[in-house]
């Protein structure tokens, strides 16, 4: 038995068909043809508006993203310090001098105080904004200063780091010299601080001399000249062998003796004639 497809086509039919199909092929190159010109011939009016539109955004954009803020030096921060590039020991030097209560009015202040290259400088000028007026720093006020050798140990406990202990020990170190004869001798105070002492004598000075009643040299005995304030009684001694043997001493001798200590020298010559 034998079957026929249904659809196929004799000669004259096949060469129909291809006719049609080219005619449809034309037809659709036409069409796209006109679509391409109508697509050149549209109106871009809105599209310029729309890229204008879109360009003045994107100006604004740089703009405001391109814009420098100033800063006054005077008060300005760590965080914008770092964002504006300046070292961190250049930062500290600043705020040490705003510490000591002084302005800056202008980049060759800023730089002297800071230290910063002239780079820098080049660059920070844009951003940085001196006042026009210029500061005028508070005056410090005036203390009115007590007498370091007549204040009570009470006064001296007012002192940042001097408590009842050190208090006591100033006031009896004190009484063992008969009194300060420089602010220097507070230093020789044990267990006081040199910082603490740099405090204590912004609010005490000596306003009263020392009650000192000075010895002879050579008159004054082995037990008295040992007594006496920084003469220790083996140099008591060489001084007393000294007189003996040279009938007499005379305080140049002193010189020779404590060669080495010529603070302590000094110190001593304010009890001995």
């Amino acid at each position: 038995m034998c079957f026929k497809f249904p659809f196929v086509l004799n000669e004259s039919q096949r060469g129909a068909f291809l006719i049609l199909l080219m005619g449809l092929m034309c037809i659709l190159g036409l069409k796209l043809i006109l679509l391409n010109e109508q697509a050149n011939n549209l109106d871009l009016t809105d599209n310029r508006y729309f890229q204008e539109k879109l360009d003045s955004l994107r100006a604004k954009e740089f703009t405001m993203s391109a814009r420098k803020y100033t800063y006054n030096p005077n008060y300005l921060s760590d965080y914008n310090a770092y964002r504006l590039g300046i070292p961190s020991a250049a930062y500290d030097r600043l705020k040490d001098y705003r510490a000591s209560g002084k302005f800056m009015h202008s980049m060759k202040d800023f730089q002297k105080v800071t230290g910063v290259s002239e780079s820098l400088v080049t660059f920070l000028s844009p951003q940085l904004r001196f006042p026009n007026v210029p500061f005028k720093p508070k005056k410090k006020k005036r203390i009115e200063k007590q007498d370091l050798n007549t204040a009570t140990a009470q006064a001296f406990q007012k002192i940042s780091g001097i408590g009842p202990k050190l208090s006591e020990r100033l006031v009896k170190y004190r009484n063992y010299l008969s009194g300060f004869s420089t602010p220097a001798q507070c230093y020789e105070v044990y267990g006081l601080d040199s910082l603490v002492v740099g405090r204590l004598l912004e609010y005490f000075e000596i306003q009263t001399p020392a009650q000192i009643t000075p010895l002879s040299i050579n008159d004054a005995s082995l037990y008295e000249l040992a007594k006496l304030p920084y003469i220790s009684r083996q140099d008591a001694a060489k001084i007393v062998a000294y007189r003996t043997e040279n009938n007499g001493i005379t305080l140049s001798f002193l010189s020779e003796l404590f060669v080495n200590y010529p603070n302590k020298l000094a110190r001593i010559k304010l009890y001995l004639y």
